[in-house]
């Protein structure tokens, strides 16, 4: 064989192992629907975030835990914008749906905007293990316009088991779900410490 056959074969060969990749999927997160309406004039503005995340999610790719300390990088499953990012978005649009006496904002806002509350926090897990049960565990705390605590720091740990364990999309809505219930905990938790 001479080398331009040699070549055309090594194109051919790599040309068909292109063609052979299975499509990347994406996903998004998505606030409690149905929530929500006109806050009046007079509302608090909490504002939420930063929420830390931790580097072994800080990827596009969606991420499960393994058996022993193993973490599985799925290649084909992705987030469709960054989880730093998507996170406090739909945080702020639940909590904000949620409650009509406040308006939530995400972080980062104009430095002049004055905020009546503060929440804050840093994620230490949010992924699904093998057996499909998703999991938000969440350091946060609520200060008020002059960094007093509102809400001491906590840790909390949200579950939701996924329909199916294999299915991408099953785990998505089953982390969303973890969101969700994080939320409620917000609104709750700040309810609770206005009627006091």
């Amino acid at each position: 064989m001479n080398i331009k056959t040699i070549c055309s074969l090594l194109l051919l060969a790599s040309l068909a192992g292109c063609g052979s990749s299975p499509p990347v999927d994406y996903y998004t997160l998505q606030p409690i629907t149905g929530a929500g309406s006109n806050a009046p004039e007079s509302a608090d503005i909490l504002g939420i975030g930063r929420l830390r995340i931790p580097g072994y999610i800080d990827r596009p790719q969606l991420v499960s835990q393994m058996a022993g300390r193993g973490v599985k990088v799925d290649e084909f499953n992705r987030w469709a914008e960054p989880l730093d990012i998507a996170i406090p978005r739909i945080v702020t649009v639940n909590v904000d749906g949620l409650m009509d006496d406040v308006i939530a904002v995400t972080f980062p806002y104009p430095s002049r905007f004055q905020t009546d509350y503060r929440l804050f926090g840093r994620i230490i897990r949010f992924d699904a293990d093998q057996e499909g049960v998703a999991v938000l565990e969440i350091q946060w705390a609520i200060q008020d316009g002059e960094a007093k605590s509102v809400i001491k720091p906590r840790r909390d740990r949200y579950t939701a088991q996924a329909n199916s364990a294999s299915d991408p999309n099953a785990i998505v809505v089953a982390l969303n779900e973890t969101l969700d219930a994080f939320s409620r905990d917000v609104v709750n938790q700040i309810q609770s410490r206005r009627q006091q």
